[in-house]
């Protein structure tokens, strides 16, 4: 088969290894809006993979002939291409969350072209919503879900244990609403809120913020009328460390007047910041890991129980590939095999959690797994409430 790959940044580099590891895949097409960084990665992919590697500079071109397109690329970049691969009747998959303010459009857009649109699949949101469908399934009756992912360094580093490896090297320290949910209907908290500690096995203690989760998370049959939170695990500090910054004015987008000169003060903190995040020249700190632990709670043969699933990689320091470059990548990649063999099929805008079950869910596990994601699947009962993993720390919510 034929994919073309639009979007050669880091998450790009990941899905395109994934693709051309994959047997199925004979030729590759990459398209970048930087000529120069999609030339590289096709010559660095061709040294790993004997499929046919060419770059394109044409999205019409990239995307005709081909059996479907990955996308990893910002969102107004990847709504603007939605388009040309609708029209020439390609499938589309994309890591990028996309506005929500525009899905009903998007969908209506997919089945008057009969088209097919997997978004998003990456690691958060994709594989988090994926697997709590999994987790779920392991219980009679599901309560809750409680959703813990991050990428860390692997070693953390003052002031704030965060290296900035993804993400254009920017910290993730906005200040805007996050979701969880409450009886099944969606419900904002602020980010940054509800901190808690997190135990991960062979790992050590986390903190855990609220920070994402998709809306439309309920709408699985089994998870509707459910509570649920997801939050973002960093090391220990991280978010009081942001939530002070906060407290004091200096993550405030609006702009003050220093000596004449209009300037926000989250820029000049991001900026001061930078050096102390950004990952060091001698390589010393630039393993990163990702880490995905999640709890479903409800019952089992009558009884309470939790169900527990957790997934972990590191950074391949052969390739080189970054942990999360991995785990977002390999996923939108294996999404992308699925559309383009026609294991999902419909049209629309499919909704990982609901169209990746069955064999599709199998298939792209397999693949994760076969590249070295160490995933523990929900297999494991106990009792409700003697999960070890989740210890809150004194205060629990905010």
């Amino acid at each position: 088969m034929r994919i073309a790959l639009l979007g050669c940044g880091m998450m790009g580099r990941g899905a395109a290894y994934g693709l051309a590891g994959n047997p199925a895949v004979r030729q590759l097409v990459l398209l970048d809006r930087d000529r120069f960084r999609a030339d590289r990665l096709a010559r660095w992919i061709a040294t790993c993979f004997p499929t046919e590697v060419t770059v394109d500079t044409d999205p019409v071109s990239a995307v005709d002939g081909s059996d479907a397109v990955a996308m990893a690329m910002p969102w107004d970049a990847t709504r603007t291409a939605i388009p040309v691969a609708l029209s020439a009747g390609v499938p589309v998959a994309s890591i990028t969350r996309p506005r929500y303010t525009e899905l009903a459009g998007l969908h209506a857009e997919a089945v008057r072209w009969r088209g097919r649109l997997l978004l998003p699949l990456g690691l958060e949101p994709g594989l988090t919503e994926v697997l709590a469908v999994h987790a779920a399934a392991r219980l009679d009756r599901v309560d809750a879900v409680d959703i813990r992912c991050g990428g860390v360094p692997r070693v953390p580093r003052g002031p704030l244990g965060y290296t900035a490896h993804f993400g254009g090297g920017l910290l993730p320290i906005g200040q805007r609403e996050a979701l969880t949910l409450r009886a099944g209907r969606p419900v904002a908290v602020p980010r940054f809120s509800g901190v808690e500690t997190t135990w991960v096995d062979d790992l050590g203690q986390f903190e855990a913020y609220h920070d994402g989760m998709v809306p439309w998370l309920a709408d699985h049959p089994a998870l509707r009328g459910i509570d649920a939170t997801q939050k973002t695990l960093r090391w220990p500090g991280f978010a009081p460390a942001i939530t002070g910054l906060a407290r004091l004015g200096l993550l405030d987008d609006r702009p003050v007047d220093v000596d004449g000169v209009r300037v926000a003060p989250r820029r000049v903190v991001e900026r001061v910041l930078a050096s102390t995040v950004a990952p060091r020249s001698d390589g010393d700190d630039g393993d990163d890991l990702v880490v995905l632990d999640l709890a479903a709670r409800g019952v089992v043969d009558g009884r309470p129980a939790t169900v527990r699933t957790t997934l972990i990689d590191s950074s391949d320091p052969d390739a080189p590939l970054s942990a999360m470059a991995r785990t977002t990548g390999f996923a939108l990649a294996a999404g992308t095999v699925l559309l383009a063999d026609g294991t999902l099929t419909g049209s629309g805008w499919l909704k990982p959690h609901l169209a990746v079950t069955g064999l599709a869910f199998t298939r792209l596990m397999g693949e994760l797994t076969r590249r070295g994601v160490a995933w523990r699947p929900a297999t494991e009962l106990v009792p409700a409430g003697s999960d070890p993993a989740r210890r809150s720390a004194a205060g629990r919510e905010e």
